[in-house]
């Protein structure tokens, strides 16, 4: 299932299109993947992202970051699979988006990576650091900072009144 199904096309033709940086061999997993084989993958190719394909459909993804904060950082074994820490959804794009299109939804979900699909299927990847290897100035800046960009915190206010408990004795 995807989450979106963002198919944005070009007006003008003389902004770079994702397909034109985009990577087309993609590296994947299935669910049934265990968090140690996928970690020695990543270690192998050196990358971060990893697509789960099932039946040959892509069915979601996980990050080195995903399996340190869902699994391994929760005590979790290296023999579990992929598919209890897995994002169960995709973001893609059409290999037709331009760069600036892709950086706003990268910025509004805040995500590093974006899945391109034609004709319902999907062709490859596109991830910031391929973006900002191919950026000769500094027009992306601002959607580079709104990625990283902490969570703002919610205030809570002080307005409610909340009954207070009294403790007439106390022993140990």
């Amino acid at each position: 299932m995807y989450k979106y199904r963002v198919l944005v096309h070009s007006k003008n033709g003389d902004k770079m299109k994702i397909k034109e940086i985009m990577t087309k061999n993609l590296v994947t997993a299935s669910p049934y993947t265990t968090l140690e084989e996928a970690s020695n993958i990543m270690k192998n190719y050196d990358i971060g992202f990893l697509p789960i394909e099932k039946d040959n459909d892509y069915i979601g993804v996980i990050t080195d970051r995903d399996m340190i904060i869902r699994a391994f950082a929760n005590g979790k074994s290296a023999k579990e699979t992929l598919e209890e820490y897995m994002t169960d959804y995709l973001i893609t794009v059409s290999g037709d988006t331009e760069i600036e299109d892709a950086l706003k939804i990268m910025a509004s979900e805040r995500i590093k990576r974006l899945m391109i699909e034609e004709k319902d299927s999907i062709i490859g990847m596109i991830s910031l650091s391929d973006i900002l290897a191919n950026s000769k100035d500094d027009d992306y800046l601002e959607y580079v900072i709104a990625i990283f960009e902490p969570f703002e915190e919610v205030e809570i206010s002080n307005e409610i009144d909340i009954p207070q408990a009294e403790v007439d004795e106390f022993e140990l």
